[in-house]
């Protein structure tokens, strides 16, 4: 179209030009020059190849923008087809915590124990269930299970002692219906997430627990570190404390079992002598392994400054000397280091004992105590779902 114009207009300005002489005024005719008629047609070459260029240009640059064109609608229908199969139905939603229940007392009528396959919590349970249980004349009406998968049907009028595991634990919430209380015997405070606030209660000795009590001894640091095992216990542990302690400058560093991983973990948390304490959470006995390489320039990292998050899993009365000075959980009313049963099996065994002494006070009160009186360990508070045992750090 735009060649076809310049052909157009060129030919009526040349025919016009063609017959006007450059020494008479304009409208009077002359005659034909044949020297003219030679330029005009050299002009005429000469357009022609400005026609030629011009008409392919445009043509060339279309086809590109169309192109060009095709490509981005090829690649924005693609963008959109992504984004509907972001919005397919698959997406998972991440569940919020329940809000608090309404929950009658006066309506639970029975008890039922979760257990588990674990042969040794099992033994435990019955040990303490058998001879405890005329101590509590109002517990009549209970019935055991070793899994949530015998539970076929909603849980109704009715307080749960268990489960034991923490798998077990986390299948329960779709199985209760009304009026239903847990003493739960898994010490995995994490999912709390999963629950009401006002439907359960951890009753066993719980490492978030002595989580909470590090308060006193580091809340006036201005920095610490923390190193944790590479495992579910490190993780789940280490990231309580974060939450825990949000205004504490804290370095952190996982660590595994080889002694390249050992050294780079520790190198992580940069100097330790601007650190006030190390915070060390492991289940395991590789901390010790972890320890030698806590050493600055001059000196091995002092062992009184590093708090040991371990669960119980070492007894006390068996400790080199070389690790005494580290910090350890105790309790303030019963001295671990003179103690020769297994402390997380004389522990489990008080949590069950708590657990019965809080279901014997539902039946009796129609309401949840708020702290229970224990024989060995003294008054203790209920107090954020957890029992409040008198944790200390020695």
């Amino acid at each position: 179209m735009f060649s076809h114009k310049i052909k157009f207009e060129f030919f009526k300005i040349f025919s016009a030009l063609n017959v006007i002489s450059s020494r008479f005024p304009m409208g009077v005719a002359t005659k034909y020059n044949p020297a003219s008629i030679i330029a005009c047609i050299k002009n005429i070459f000469l357009l022609f190849s400005l026609i030629s260029f011009f008409s392919c240009s445009p043509t060339a640059i279309d086809n590109i923008e169309k192109n060009s064109q095709i490509i981005e609608n090829e690649v924005a229908q693609e963008e959109i087809e992504q984004i509907k199969d972001k919005k397919s139905p698959d997406i998972i939603v991440k569940p919020s915590k329940p809000e608090n229940k309404i929950i009658d007392f006066k309506n639970i009528e029975k008890i039922l124990v979760i257990l588990s396959d674990d042969e040794l919590f099992t033994s435990l349970f019955y040990e303490v269930f058998l001879e405890s249980i005329s101590d509590y004349p109002s517990l009549t009406k209970v019935s055991f299970v070793y899994s949530v998968d015998e539970i076929n049907a909603p849980i109704n009028n009715t307080l749960i002692i268990g489960p034991v595991s923490a798998s077990d634990l986390s299948l329960l919430p779709p199985l209760l219906g009304n009026d239903t209380f847990i003493l739960t015997l898994s010490n995995d405070y994490s999912l709390i997430r999963k629950f009401a606030d006002n439907e359960i209660v951890f009753t066993p000795n719980s490492p978030y627990l002595h989580i909470q009590t590090l308060e006193k001894y580091i809340n006036n640091s201005k920095s610490v570190g923390v190193l944790y095992k590479q495992n579910d216990y490190g993780l789940k542990i280490f990231n309580y404390f974060k939450k825990t302690f949000p205004l504490i400058y804290t370095k952190s560093s996982s660590y595994g079992s080889t002694a390249i991983d050992l050294e780079l973990s520790v190198s992580l948390l940069g100097n330790l002598n601007e650190l006030d304490s190390i915070i060390v959470i492991d289940d395991t006995r590789s901390y010790k392994d972890l320890i030698g390489y806590l050493a600055t320039d001059k000196e091995t990292y002092p062992l009184e400054k590093i708090y040991l998050i371990d669960n119980f899993l070492e007894q006390r009365i068996n400790l080199e000397n070389y690790y005494k000075p580290i910090n350890r959980s105790n309790f303030d009313k019963l001295d671990l280091s003179v103690m020769k049963e297994t402390h997380r099996e004389f522990l489990f065994k008080q949590s069950i004992e708590i657990s019965l002494s809080i279901a014997e006070k539902i039946f009796l009160q129609k309401m949840l105590p708020q702290n229970i009186d224990h024989p060995v360990l003294g008054i203790l508070p209920i107090k954020n779902q957890m029992i409040e045992y008198p944790i200390i750090f020695d």
